[in-house]
């Protein structure tokens, strides 16, 4: 006799709800990639105002005190890196000169500034007081 005994076996059923996505894994990749990003970064550095310096035989290294001012090529002039106008030079050396009357006037002109520039400057030291006004040059190599 063969006797066929059927159980019922039941099959646990699971009810996990709806499906998630868990943001944590999400979270840590990304700070990892923050700070990867962070790390691996350059950051150009600022070298201010760029200038070509006119060359000369005859340069020589001043050992005074000294103010100096930056010309662009434009024609813009600079005082510790921030662009001032003619009147302010002129204000600005009137102060340094009361502070240290033997103080000399440094100019570093672009060598692609035009004259006009030049003597504009120049003239506003010279009505400041000041007596010596000189410009900067690149020593040229020389030659045997």
């Amino acid at each position: 006799m063969t006797d066929t005994v059927e159980e019922n076996i039941k099959l646990p059923t699971l009810d996990g709800g709806k499906p998630e996505i868990s943001m944590a894994p999400l979270i840590d990749v990304v700070f990892l990639l923050l700070i990867f990003f962070m790390v691996t970064t350059v950051f150009p550095e600022n070298r201010g105002i760029v200038i070509e310096k006119p060359e000369s035989k005859q340069a020589e290294s001043l050992v005074i005190k000294k103010v100096t001012f930056v010309v662009t090529k434009e024609g813009a002039i600079s005082f510790r890196n921030r662009t001032i106008e003619l009147s302010d030079l002129e204000r600005i050396v009137k102060e340094q000169l009361l502070v240290a009357p033997d103080t000399a006037v440094l100019l570093q002109i672009d060598k692609s500034a035009t004259t006009e520039v030049l003597i504009k400057i120049m003239d506003a030291c010279k009505a400041a007081g000041a007596k010596q006004v000189g410009i900067a040059t690149n020593a040229l190599k020389r030659t045997s």
